[in-house]
């Protein structure tokens, strides 16, 4: 597989492997609770830019703490201001009247006729009056005696008040009805209070069909009989009535008010106190009464129903392919663009992800924000470690590759400057030279027996031995030049000693060329300044060493035929050595470029084997 396709390849694992990942996790609280907060957002986010929308057809009267001022009697004895309200609304005009109460103990023994005066409002309303109850305040057969709980029961007028609760206390959904009996005979199931009084105002009850809860011939997207309330705003949204002011109204008979106030509506009775509130998708516990009454809960329900505001979850199809679209996007810009711009390019796909997701809300569709941004997260980071390691080894492969062909020390400059100039600077350096000896003959001998594959065999092995020998002794080969290699030691060199680099490229250079081998090698050495740096143009450029030094070594090791020697080193080398290396003086020869003669030195070993070999 090339490396292409096998980017690829891996872009597609990586892209698959976090939707996976993503798609798993939701089943973990932490990251189901991040998904339910991400899905509030959008009801804030639609309160902020759009503000909330006109509900003409609800209102609620509220006992609130101007109720609590003005009432003398305790919450519990309310039942003759509440039968007041009612058979108040439903002379104005109120089309149906739910009460969010729960009428759990009698108080005609602590106020005479009261239980009685509420359930004769409840029967003699001219408006149906849907009474809620709570099982866990009604489970008593008590309760089951009070007249209001009796006459609503026998008028199909009961409903239970309960809220629905998500994992984390939320109320985000509510169930309409119980699941149904088995039984044929049993009577139907029961329904919330948001249900029952959607029923009432439309004059039609729903049924099940098929797992199916069906109003007016219309399917309600539910699961488990539970419908996704979608709430108009925030606490507050609902046009709300102080119970006080709308008794006082009543007895001082001013019925335009009163009709203003709710005729053809939807009346709700509830309680505005902390103990009757909840935390909808506007909770904040950074605001104060940020948390919405139960009786607005139940009205957003009433209007969710009644203007089919459904928010049903995507296809899976659909989720399935935004996060594998969202991850894709991530990897390929991530792994393929420049940092510069895969920055943005990430950013513009969160934004992209977050109004997608919303225009969706809207739409009344819901996919998670928080799960496709999760997805994009985990594939993003997967993709950063990749394109780490990819290009870690990339950048191992071509500072290797200019180290092998250019040189260590340019690959070292390039690290360190993390830059690419044409500069130099001016160093003492020993400049080494070495050539074989009669190579053209051997090239042209071995090349018509063997062929040019051979000789460049032969010639790659002696140079690779030759290299490893110049690399032992701390030193730079700079250069190859046809046979021979031109090698740099200075104090620069990793590892050096100040002032070492003659005695190390003398010891170099006496290992080279006593190497046995097929060929025979000769060095020249001289000491002394050169400029070193990256010579050229911003199109070709080369590290070397440019001087005289340079030079006069390459002229040194061409004197070695001449005085039948196989190195010889000059006098400026030869005089930095101190006695950590027995040379011997040769004699003073003329170098072409020179004005005066030029003392030849060599190593005393090899003087002493070559008088042997004599």
């Amino acid at each position: 597989m090339t490396r292409k396709w096998r980017h690829w390849a891996l872009c597609v694992i990586l892209a698959i492997g976090s939707v996976l990942v993503a798609w798993s996790l939701d089943e973990v609280s932490f990251f189901h609770t991040l998904n339910l907060k991400a899905y509030d957002a959008h009801f804030v986010v639609r309160n902020y830019l759009f503000g909330p929308p006109p509900i003409p057809n609800i209102v609620l009267l509220t006992g609130d703490q101007n109720a609590m001022d003005i009432f003398p009697e305790p919450l519990v004895f309310w039942n003759k201001h509440y039968a007041a309200a009612i058979t108040a609304a439903g002379e104005a005009g109120a089309k149906v009247i739910g009460l969010d109460l729960a009428f759990g103990i009698p108080i005609d023994k602590y106020e005479k006729d009261a239980d009685e005066k509420l359930a004769g409002a409840v029967s003699s309303s001219p408006a149906p009056v849907v009474v809620g109850y709570v099982e866990r305040l009604q489970s008593n057969k008590t309760a089951e005696t009070i007249p209001i709980n009796m006459i609503a029961a026998a008028l199909g007028l009961a409903a239970f008040a309960n809220l629905t609760s998500d994992s984390d206390d939320f109320s985000r959904r509510q169930e309409l009805m119980e699941a149904p009996s088995p039984k044929p005979d049993d009577p139907p199931p029961a329904r919330c209070l948001a249900m029952r009084i959607v029923e009432k105002y439309l004059g039609a009850d729903a049924e099940i069909r098929n797992g199916k809860i069906m109003l007016q011939g219309r399917a309600i997207p539910t699961q488990n009989r539970t419908v996704t309330i979608n709430y108009a705003g925030g606490p507050g949204t609902f046009t709300r009535v102080s119970l006080a002011d709308f008794v006082a109204a009543a007895e001082a008979g001013d019925k335009a008010k009163l009709r203003k106030w709710v005729q053809g509506k939807i009346v709700l009775v509830g309680s505005d106190f902390v103990q009757d509130r909840y935390d909808t998708p506007f909770f904040n516990p950074l605001i104060k009464h940020s948390d919405t009454a139960g009786v607005e809960v139940h009205a957003n329900t009433v209007r969710t129903l009644l203007d089919h505001l459904y928010l049903v979850g995507v296809p899976q199809w659909l989720r399935l392919l935004s996060l594998i679209l969202a991850t894709t996007v991530t990897v390929l810009v991530s792994t393929s663009a420049a940092a510069s711009r895969a920055v943005p390019l990430i950013l513009l796909e969160i934004i992209a992800i977050l109004i997608f997701t919303h225009f969706l809300f809207e739409s009344g569709l819901i996919l998670s924000t928080s799960e496709l941004l999760l997805a994009t997260s985990i594939c993003l980071v997967f993709s950063i470690v990749y394109r780490f390691a990819t290009e870690e080894r990339r950048g191992n492969l071509f500072r290797s590759a200019v180290a092998l062909f250019v040189g260590k020390k340019a690959a070292t400059s390039i690290d360190e400057t993390e830059a690419i100039a044409l500069s130099g600077k001016r160093l003492e350096v020993t400049i080494l030279f070495t050539d074989i000896r009669c190579f053209t003959a051997f090239t042209e001998d071995m090349s018509a027996k063997e062929g040019p594959e051979a000789v460049v065999q032969i010639l790659n092995e002696y140079m690779a031995a030759m290299v490893a020998i110049i690399v032992k002794h701390r030193g730079h080969a700079n250069k190859f030049i046809g046979d021979g290699i031109l090698a740099i030691f200075s104090d620069d060199d990793e590892g050096s000693i100040p002032g070492d680099h003659p005695i190390r490229a003398v010891r170099c250079a006496t290992e080279i060329v006593t190497l046995p081998n097929r060929f025979e090698t000769g060095a020249g050495i001289h000491t002394g300044p050169a400029v070193v740096g990256n010579v050229g143009s911003a199109d070709k450029m080369e590290y070397t060493v440019l001087g005289d030094t340079v030079n006069l070594a390459s002229r040194l090791e061409s004197l070695n035929k001449e005085h039948h020697t196989k190195l010889l080193m000059s006098g400026a080398t030869q005089s930095r050595l101190g006695n950590q290396v027995e040379t011997v003086y040769l004699s003073d020869a003329p170098v072409r470029g020179k004005a005066l003669p030029i003392s030849l030195y060599t190593v005393a070993s090899l003087v002493a084997k070559a008088v042997v070999n004599a």
